[in-house]
């Protein structure tokens, strides 16, 4: 049945990205190869081409999901009937269970995958569209919260939520190369959230 096809697929999809994931936490980007992801999902290379091309298509498709846990943890939090405030500060005080195992992580591989291929036209398409479908994210959700009565921006929405996002990867970016106790990475993502309260006029 086409149904089951279709589940069927996204479970393999599924399986290949957790194996990745494991890949490109354990080896980093440049070092991970796509034998590595075919043993760690224990399928054969064929399966692997029947969904994905290479590696990077992979990582991309990695990254993407990982966005997509972002939009699904918007939408929970507002089938909740959660505030637009309290959705945002607990998006920006989650970065602090981030930070705990932060060499452990993705990040050092998507970091890694970003400097690596900036200057590829593909990956800066790729980490362009990203950028924006997540500065729209959270501009809309800045905007329900003005229309709740909430927020009263000192300045646009959009720059608030870029403040954000440079922010959040200016202390990740530090934490790896320098230590989060050497940067004090926790009281950084705290005097962001005031930061944001504080331009946002938070009421």
């Amino acid at each position: 049945m086409p149904k089951l096809s279709e589940e069927h697929k996204q479970q393999r999809i599924q399986q290949i990205l957790m194996a990745a994931m494991e890949v490109f936490k354990r080896k980093g980007y440049e070092k991970a190869t796509l034998k590595d992801i075919v043993e760690e999902a224990g399928m054969s290379r064929g399966w692997i081409y029947l969904y994905f091309k290479d590696k990077i298509e992979i990582f991309e498709a990695l990254i993407l999901d990982l966005d997509q846990q972002i939009h699904d943890f918007v939408s929970t939090k507002k089938s909740h009937h959660q505030s637009a405030a309290k959705m945002l500060r607990a998006f920006i005080e989650n970065y602090k269970e981030t930070l705990l195992a932060v060499d452990e992580s993705i990040y050092p591989a998507i970091y890694e995958f970003w400097i690596s291929g900036w200057r590829d036209p593909r990956a800066k398409e790729f980490f362009m569209n990203r950028y924006e479908k997540l500065v729209q994210l959270f501009s809309n959700l800045i905007h329900e919260g003005i229309e709740q009565g909430e927020f009263r921006p000192s300045i646009p929405v959009e720059d608030i939520v870029k403040i954000i996002m440079s922010s959040v990867d200016g202390i990740l970016v530090h934490s790896l190369a320098f230590g989060v106790k050497t940067i004090d990475a926790n009281q950084q993502v705290d005097h962001l959230l005031q930061r944001v309260e504080e331009l946002l006029n938070l009421s």
